[in-house]
């Protein structure tokens, strides 16, 4: 089956969760498949030179790319050789240590909140595809937000040899904790893709050809008043954002016979003093369907008073909420409204969040948990971390 007809199936049965899809004239789906299929990038003086989406995400995550999708300037720049060299050394590592017995365990144990799962909602995730995919593969839409920029798509035929070296060192410097002890440290981050105008679109595509998918289109997205997605201009790859909520939606499938998925990504800031300026996401999520939330180095935030609305806001439209010790504290989850399964072991957190210790939580643990064959989280190590899978008992 080729690409066009895979792509107007999968929207048939509405992957992307939008009711708008399932009632478009064939014409119209026919427009939206041909635009989503057209290369990203092109040169004016040369038109049959282009680079597409998923030749960009490939190069930006040190993938083999085929010598006719790139000029050779790129193919034989110095800082994609050492691109290639960082990811293929981190991810020979990775797969086996960490991703894999992630896979197994995921699996065995998640079946249940991944059959339910149409909208993975992953709060102050930032640019973090790749945990969310490996738990949680077949979602329709991921929705993530952090304070970092949306950013840009990279235009590598506009960018000059020391513009794209500088941006493959940013990702790989930005990528080394995620990697190496499965969270972002959000300080760090922040400063450096503020400070470089890339913001997270890079590494959520380098996540996603990472974990073996394709790319299919990226798009320029923003909420409105009403918490409705639309569509944002971008001349001269510029979005001309009119709102708060500014995003970047990237459009991908496992491979050539999957129907598409996407991943969307905020820039936000959801404490209550800012969500009671803008609603926007409150109403947007209550608008999915099917929503689970993953949550993982949170920074304990949710434990502060004033973060309540978010919270407020997950625990009322999530049917299956999958976290760390960082996210929403224990005491919230009523035994009357929750089906709770520990996993790993709970002692106290990293003394940076010392007091956010949960007696509680700690209770829980002496008397039941289960084994939790992986790291993850602020107490990264194996042996050391923590999740708990919290079940809505009207959703068994």
């Amino acid at each position: 089956m080729d690409s066009k007809a895979v792509l107007e199936n999968g929207l048939r049965r509405d992957p992307f969760g939008e009711n708008e899809f399932m009632h478009r004239s064939s014409l119209t789906t026919s427009i939206f498949l041909l635009i989503l299929t057209l290369p990203v990038f092109s040169i004016g003086a040369a038109p049959e030179v282009n680079i597409t989406a998923d030749t960009v995400a490939r190069y930006i995550s040190g993938m083999p790319v085929k010598d006719e999708a790139l000029p050779a300037s790129l193919q034989n720049l110095p800082a994609f050789r050492s691109q290639r060299e960082f990811f293929e050394k981190r991810w020979s590592e990775l797969e086996p240590q960490r991703l894999d017995p992630m896979k197994r365990w995921a699996t065995a144990e998640l079946s249940s909140a991944r059959n339910d799962t149409e909208t993975l909602f992953y709060p102050f995730g930032g640019p973090d595809f790749l945990h969310a995919f490996t738990f949680f593969p077949n979602a329709n839409r991921y929705i993530h937000f952090g304070l970092e920029p949306a950013g840009l798509m990279p235009d590598l035929l506009t960018m000059s040899k020391q513009e794209t070296a500088d941006m493959l060192t940013l990702i790989r410097k930005s990528l080394f904790a995620v990697l190496e002890w499965s969270f972002f440290r959000t300080n760090d981050m922040k400063v450096d893709l503020i400070r470089s105008r890339m913001g997270a679109a890079p590494l959520i595509l380098s996540f996603i050809a990472r974990s073996g998918n394709e790319v299919l289109k990226v798009d320029y997205v923003e909420l409105d008043a009403e918490g409705n997605l639309v569509s944002v201009p971008a001349p001269g790859n510029v979005p001309a954002y009119q709102g708060p909520a500014r995003g970047i939606r990237v459009f991908f499938r496992k491979n050539g016979d999957a129907a598409p998925q996407e991943v969307i990504y905020f820039s936000l800031d959801v404490s209550d003093s800012a969500y009671a300026k803008n609603k926007r996401l409150h109403s947007f999520i209550k608008k999915q369907q099917g929503v689970v939330t993953y949550l993982k180095a949170a920074s304990y935030l949710m434990h502060y008073a004033s973060f309540n609305r978010i919270r407020g806001l997950i625990l009322d439209e999530s049917q299956h909420i999958l976290q760390t010790d960082s996210g929403i504290p224990y005491t919230y989850f009523s035994q009357k409204e929750w089906d709770i399964t520990l996993y790993g072991t709970y002692t106290r957190p990293i003394p940076l969040f010392r007091k956010r210790y949960q007696a509680d939580l700690r209770s829980a643990y002496v008397k039941q948990a289960q084994a939790l064959p992986f790291g993850i989280g602020y107490n990264y190590r194996k042996g050391t971390s923590n999740l708990m899978l919290a079940s809505k008992k009207d959703s068994q």
